[in-house]
């Protein structure tokens, strides 16, 4: 079961994207991807099915809401915190803390529909996109073989 309406904040996601718009170095542009890495993002949703006790059961759908660009593409919409939420909606809306891996899996999945997703499109507007999630990896690669070379035997 997964845990509908979880209230999410994430001060230092918000910090390193933050510092990484304003100084797009190597070492801002590791800290936002370990950060993004380690978030839970708040994901608006319609959920059609059962509720127990806040949380979803088995066979529950869950729909996602989404924007779309100029080229007609559509991206899950992503908040790091409630605030975030509300400078797309002041609606109440059920949402879902997604992880990072679980974004890029429900992408993946839906490649034909959906083209990523984007996390605070009102604020500071990051978008992720396959393209995107395979560098983040290869990133995260270099990094842990640079933490491996250091390990002390």
């Amino acid at each position: 079961m997964i845990k509908a309406n979880k209230p999410v904040t994430n001060p230092e996601l918000v910090e390193s994207m933050n510092k990484f718009i304003n100084e797009n170095s190597a070492v801002n542009e590791l800290s936002l991807i370990e950060k993004i890495n380690k978030s839970h993002l708040m994901t608006p949703v319609k959920i059609s099915g059962e509720l127990e006790n806040g949380l979803i059961t088995e066979g529950t759908t869950v729909s996602f809401k989404t924007i779309t660009n100029r080229d007609n593409e559509s991206y899950i919409v992503t908040f790091t915190d409630e605030d975030e939420l509300c400078k797309w909606s002041k609606d109440k809306h059920q949402t879902l803390a997604y992880t990072y891996d679980e974004l890029n899996g429900i992408v993946l999945e839906n490649i034909s529909t959906i083209k990523g997703f984007v996390i605070n499109p009102y604020n500071q507007i990051f978008i992720i996109t396959p393209e995107l999630m395979l560098y983040f990896s290869q990133r995260k690669a270099e990094i842990a073989a640079k933490e491996d070379s250091f390990k002390i035997i």
